[in-house]
C-alpha cells in the first residue's frame, strides 16, 4: 500500500516554493525535531477531520484500541491516536471497532499497517468504501477543478460489492497528471495508467478523497469522487491483474469470486454510513 500520510504531505508541500534557498535563509532555519514535524502533522490531520464533522468519532475511537508499538509506551500512545484520526477519516466508528473485534480482526492494527504502506489486498478492501466493477472512459481535463486535482477518469459502474453505488453510476478518480495553467502538461506517475473501455475492480474511499482535499484546504467535487486505494484490470478470462502501484504483502485476489468471498468474511453489515458499506 501507499504511505499514503507520506504522500498527502508531499502533495500539500508542493505549492511551497521550489527554488533553492539562500545561504542566509538556510542560517536562520530553526531546527524541526521529527518528532515535533509528526505533532504538526497530526495535529493538520486532526484539524481536517474535525472540519469534516467527524471529531466526535474520532474522541469515541480514543480507547477502543491500541497500536501495538515496541519501542516504547509514548510512541505506542501516539501511535494509536494517530491511528484513531485515520479510521475517523474513513469514515470508522468505535462501534465498527467492537463488531470487528468479535470477528477477531483489529481495525487499529489493519489501519496503522495499511497507512504505514505495507498492507494486503483484503485490508486494503476492508479499509475502503467503495468497491465497484466499473468500465473506464476517457480522461476529462478540460474543466478547471475546485479540488487540486487536474482531471479525472470516469468509470461507469456495472456491479457493487461494496458501498452504495447502483448500476449505471459514474464514479470518478482524480488525477495528478493533467494540463497546467501555465499551458505545459504534468505527469505523475503515481497515477495509474486505465484504458479507456476496459473493465476494472476499483477499490475506492470516497472518505480518503474527502479527508485529502480538506487537508489541502481545497473543496471537494459535487460528483462521486473517490481515491483508490487498489486497481485490478479484469482480463477477458475473468482473472485479475493488478494495475494499482501501492505495495501489498501476500498474494493478489484471483478473480471476483475469491473477492466476493474475501468480503464476506469481513463484512457482516452492509448499506452503513461510514467505512463499513
Amino acid at each position: 500500500m501507499k504511505m499514503w500520510r507520506a504522500l498527502l504531505f508531499a502533495t500539500v508541500a508542493v505549492g511551497i516554493g521550489a527554488s533553492s534557498p539562500t545561504y542566509a535563509q538556510v542560517k536562520n532555519v530553526v531546527p524541526v525535531t521529527k518528532q515535533q514535524q509528526a505533532q504538526k502533522d497530526q495535529q493538520e490531520r486532526l484539524q481536517a477531520v474535525t472540519r469534516r464533522g467527524r471529531l466526535a468519532n474520532y474522541q469515541q475511537l480514543l480507547g477502543t484500541g491500541n497500536v501495538r508499538v515496541a519501542s516504547s509506551a509514548s510512541a505506542s500512545d501516539a501511535a494509536s491516536r494517530d491511528t484513531a484520526i485515520d479510521l475517523a477519516a474513513l469514515g470508522f466508528t468505535a462501534a465498527d471497532v467492537q463488531t470487528y473485534k468479535k470477528l477477531n480482526i483489529d481495525l487499529f492494527d489493519i489501519a496503522h499497517r495499511f497507512f504505514g504502506g505495507t498492507t494486503s489486498s483484503s485490508e486494503a478492501m476492508l479499509m475502503a468504501d467503495t468497491i465497484v466493477i466499473a468500465t473506464a472512459g476517457d480522461a476529462q481535463q478540460e474543466r478547471s477543478r475546485i479540488d487540486g486535482f487536474l482531471a479525472e477518469i470516469p468509470f461507469t459502474v456495472g456491479k457493487t460489492l461494496k458501498g452504495s453505488r447502483v448500476p449505471g453510476d459514474v464514479v470518478r478518480i482524480p488525477r495528478n497528471s493533467g494540463p497546467l495553467p501555465n499551458g505545459n502538461y504534468q505527469k505523475d506517475f503515481t497515477d495509474i495508467d486505465f484504458v479507456p473501455g476496459k473493465k476494472y475492480l476499483l477499490v475506492l474511499s470516497k472518505n480518503w478523497y474527502e479527508q485529502f482535499v480538506t487537508l489541502t484546504n481545497k473543496q471537494s467535487e459535487s460528483s462521486f469522487t473517490a481515491l483508490p486505494h487498489d486497481a485490478y484490470e479484469i482480463a477477458d478470462d475473468g482473472l485479475l491483474l493488478r494495475r494499482s502501484h501501492s505495495m501489498q504483502v501476500g498474494v493478489n485476489p484471483k478473480d471476483i469470486k475469491s473477492v466476493e468471498a474475501d468480503l464476506k468474511s469481513l463484512s457482516k453489515r452492509k448499506n452503513k454510513v461510514g467505512g463499513l458499506q
